[in-house]
């Protein structure tokens, strides 16, 4: 017998199994085993889903990455009440739907990307600077607001280091 998962208001996800109805004396209970697991597994199959994000779809992605309300109105440039409008809408604006189904696919790729979206709060106006270091393990990356110390260009420098980059070495 299927169960439906109704948890964060979705109604159109059922379980076939990976879970068991517990009796306790408030009623019955119905405990998922891996709950993080599914979530992920949940969230996974909306973002690749052939058409559009439910508003209830919407909020639980949203949930599941932890971005709040303001945040999230903030980046969408939208009040409260057409948040909320459309979390419960049948069907959410594209962009929104794209929007949110990139953020979940950074956040399985690298989730503390998705953090820091909520955590910035630099003017529109600032510089950001992308420092960049080239390790054994790959490329690196730092970002600064403060405007790193330029090397001396290849013309003052030619001739005095034979470490430079030769032609094979660069990126043309």
């Amino acid at each position: 017998m299927m169960h439906p998962f109704v948890e964060g208001g979705l109604q159109n996800v059922w379980l076939s199994n990976g879970y068991r109805i517990k009796e306790t004396r408030n009623g019955r209970s119905v405990v998922v085993h891996n709950p993080q697991g599914l979530k992920r597994t949940i969230c996974s199959a909306l973002c690749v889903k052939s058409v559009p994000l439910s508003g209830a779809e919407f909020r639980y992605l949203c949930r599941e990455l932890q971005i709040t309300s303001a945040v999230l109105c903030k980046r969408l440039a939208l009040t409260e009440s057409q948040l909320q409008e459309w979390e419960s809408a049948r069907q959410v604006p594209r962009h929104a739907d794209t929007f949110i189904r990139i953020m979940y696919a950074v956040h399985l790729d690298r989730p503390e990307r998705v953090q820091r979206i909520e955590a910035r709060s630099v003017a529109r106006n600032q510089n950001v600077y992308f420092v960049l270091r080239h390790t054994d393990r790959g490329w690196t990356l730092q970002e600064t607001l403060e405007r790193p110390a330029a090397v001396p260009s290849l013309t003052q420098l030619k001739g005095q280091d034979p470490t430079l980059a030769t032609d094979r070495d660069s990126l043309a």
